[in-house]
């Protein structure tokens, strides 16, 4: 997994616009917070990234939100951005069987961890790691779910009003 996949799974904002034509305030502003210089490369960035505790990580989602923030100032639509993310995505696997491949096995992950949480007993040293684990499978079902089907009603009506789905 490369630093930018993993600032996207916690920070969407961010590793949105790491990958689009906002790139270089994305890389200053995580440049400035996280290594105290806004003009770190890439690499040093990475290396931090990759070897980030659970705190430095959270200090990523706080600057997601910051930046968030700081694009609605400027008048950028991160509702826009994110949804004309997810339909690039989907029109860049359109051909490809592995999205359904991963919704079928994650599917198939998800019953039968359901199935042996209520048939197994868990023996209480290893509970907590069995739910943590559980969820992680769950949130990324939850997640292939949603990459086919969509969003709820209500923002599929805002994408339409927004006219970024045609």
């Amino acid at each position: 997994m490369n630093w930018k996949s993993i600032v996207k799974s916690i920070a969407p904002v961010l590793g949105t616009a790491l990958g689009g034509p906002m790139a270089g305030g994305a890389i200053k502003m995580l440049s400035t917070a996280l290594l105290g210089n806004e003009n770190a490369n890439e690499q040093e960035l990475e290396s931090f990234i990759l070897g980030a505790n659970p705190d430095q990580l959270l200090q990523i989602k706080q600057l997601d939100a910051d930046f968030k923030l700081k694009m609605e100032e400027l008048g950028v639509d991160v509702f826009k951005l994110e949804v004309q993310d997810r339909d690039s995505a989907r029109k860049n696997h359109k051909d490809s069987n592995m999205p359904a491949i991963l919704c079928l096995l994650l599917t198939a992950m998800v019953a039968g961890g359901l199935a042996a949480l209520l048939i197994m007993v868990i023996p209480p040293d290893n509970a907590n790691i069995i739910y943590m684990v559980f969820g992680q499978i769950l949130t990324a079902w939850t997640a292939s779910i949603a990459y086919w089907v969509g969003t709820t009603k209500s923002s599929s009506d805002k994408n339409k009003a927004l006219g970024v789905v045609k």
